[in-house]
């Protein structure tokens, strides 16, 4: 039996509501009606398998989009009063309420019908939901400041418990907020703003913290330490006893280990420097691997001195007696009553093969004949995502976690974070080599900005055969702005970045118009940390 012969008869003995058993057994079908984010898991689960969502842009024959006069006026003023019924426990709206009917009347219909088309009432009423329980989320993203009670604080408190802002079990799908979406192409995306299904049962973490609305620019510094990388910073390390049928001839291990500790007195300088420019900076960000966990209290102290709210930096962490060695990604947001931290493992390893060994001139401590695999542990997989204002959330990565197409990545893409960070320990990042190309398809879809940051040392060690040496540290990637190239001057130390929101307007796929749709621009970049350039030479002086 072929494969679409299976699933034509498995949607004849499916209905809407034996469908949705799948992913949510207890569920009380008259209760979903109180709460959109589960009218909304429950619509974009049937229009996404059935794939009747394109009906909004190819309607079947005889039939037309949208199915009502003013349809769109109609469904935000439906969303909310949806929301308004939820907040007090008042009657639904007619709009909700009959689409709601259509849909419980029609709940055993098999749902090879709604592929066809054939069910267009019942494909109508789904997608009239869908669009109502998207709009009525429309605050969600201040759900965090939102006053106690309130719609938006309730379904932020549910995120921040369970990663979604469904009350279905969150083991089979979650719902959750997102930024943006690509008005490219037709996929289930498309036809929402403000809300998205995710199959992956990724562990996500939701915070909020940092300037809502801020008056200027975000500004963030980029410390790409180290600043010096020696080859024996890279040295092999022994084969984890319980991988039986490793073939060690072909194959081995490397760590990364630095012997320089972090520079704490030359973050505080480029800090003080940083807000002495600007008047404030946001964020600090540090490559992957560029400290150590007994860093991290020291530089929150230093962050603390000058007014920092974020921390995002790639951490290593030395095996203790048999376990695996780690790294992972630090992530920080300040508090009144201290530092709320979490961590982020790297999901996938570096393999490093022959010709990365001669590009970083490592031959002489680890054999190019060999593939040597990274040693560290893999821990769960998760994502963390910062609510940072203005509508935008963040989400950080570790170097091939931004290129790896997996259930993360499938998340992240879900979600369209305003920013997404990538932490890199690797060459320039230029723009015709991977971490920009990967940057760019995020930039297509879902339209996220993308900040990747490396070490300048690892980009120092980088010269391959024909190649001009770079001082490309950071790259920028944004469908507004396209790619940009970061460059650290001779004698500097760090970056300032300054990122400015803008607000465009933006259609979902079924027809409706959202104005205001945030969006982060590249607005400065400025050196910190740099010294006289008295005694440069002529092409440090250009290059400065």
């Amino acid at each position: 039996m072929s494969s679409d012969a299976f699933v034509a008869g498995q949607e004849r003995r499916d209905g809407i509501c034996s469908y949705l058993e799948y992913f949510a057994p207890t569920f009380d079908w008259d209760e979903l009606v109180r709460w959109p984010p589960d009218v909304f898991a429950l619509c974009n689960l049937v229009l996404d398998h059935t794939k009747s969502y394109r009906y909004v842009v190819a309607p079947p024959a005889d039939r037309h989009w949208p199915p009502l006069p003013r349809w769109n006026e109609q469904v935000e003023a439906a969303a909310k009063a949806w929301r308004d019924a939820c907040d007090e426990g008042g009657e639904l709206p007619p709009l909700i309420r009959e689409s709601w009917q259509t849909v419980s009347d029609l709940r055993d219909l098999w749902l090879t019908e709604i592929r066809t088309g054939e069910a267009w009432e019942l494909i109508s009423a789904l997608l009239t939901l869908h669009a109502a329980a998207d709009e009525a989320c429309a605050g969600i993203a201040r759900g965090a400041t939102a006053p106690s009670g309130s719609f938006e604080q309730r379904a932020w408190s549910l995120l921040e418990a369970q990663g979604s802002l469904c009350r279905l079990s969150p083991r089979r799908m979650r719902i959750v907020p997102k930024t943006n979406f690509s008005p490219r192409g037709v996929t289930i995306r498309s036809l929402s703003r403000y809300l998205g299904l995710c199959y992956e049962t990724i562990p996500v973490s939701w915070r909020s913290g940092g300037r809502f609305d801020p008056p200027g620019d975000y500004n963030v510094v980029l410390l790409p330490w180290p600043l010096e990388v020696k080859a024996c910073d890279f040295r092999a390390a022994p084969s984890p006893p319980r991988l039986q049928n490793m073939d060690t001839r072909r194959f081995g291990f490397f760590e990364f280990a630095p012997q320089r500790a972090l520079d704490t007195e030359l973050v505080g300088a480029l800090l003080a420097e940083a807000v002495a420019e600007t008047g404030s900076v946001d964020a600090l960000l540090l490559p992957e691997l560029a400290v150590q966990p007994t860093d991290i209290p020291a530089l929150e102290r230093t962050l603390d001195e000058h007014g920092v709210f974020f921390l995002v930096a790639g951490v290593r962490e030395h095996p203790a007696g048999a376990a695996h060695a780690r790294n992972y990604l630090h992530f920080g947001v300040r508090r009144g009553s201290g530092w709320e931290r979490a961590e982020q493992d790297k999901h996938h390893r570096w393999c490093m093969d022959e010709g990365q060994i001669r590009q970083y001139h490592l031959a002489r401590t680890l054999d190019p004949s060999k593939l040597w695999w990274e040693a560290i542990g893999l821990g769960e997989r998760r994502l963390n995502v910062v609510d940072v204002g203005s509508g935008l959330t963040a989400a950080p990565l570790v170097c091939e976690d931004l290129a790896s197409l997996d259930e993360v990545a499938e998340l992240v893409r879900t979600i369209g974070p305003g920013l997404v960070v990538a932490l890199l320990l690797d060459g320039p990042p230029l723009t015709p080599r991977w971490p920009c190309r990967y940057a760019g398809v995020l930039a297509d879809d879902p339209g996220a900005a993308v900040l990747t940051l490396t070490s300048y040392g690892m980009v120092e060690r980088c010269r391959p055969p024909g190649k001009p040496r770079s001082r490309v540290v950071a790259h920028w990637n944004s469908r507004a702005g396209g790619a940009q190239e970061l460059r650290l001057a001779p004698r500097a130390a760090g970056l300032l970045v300054s990122l400015r929101v803008a607000r465009t307007t933006n259609w979902t796929a079924d027809g409706r118009q959202h104005n205001g749709v945030p969006s982060l621009q590249l607005s400065g970049v400025r050196q910190l940390g740099q010294e006289p350039a008295t005694g440069a030479t002529t092409a440090e002086r250009e290059a400065a």
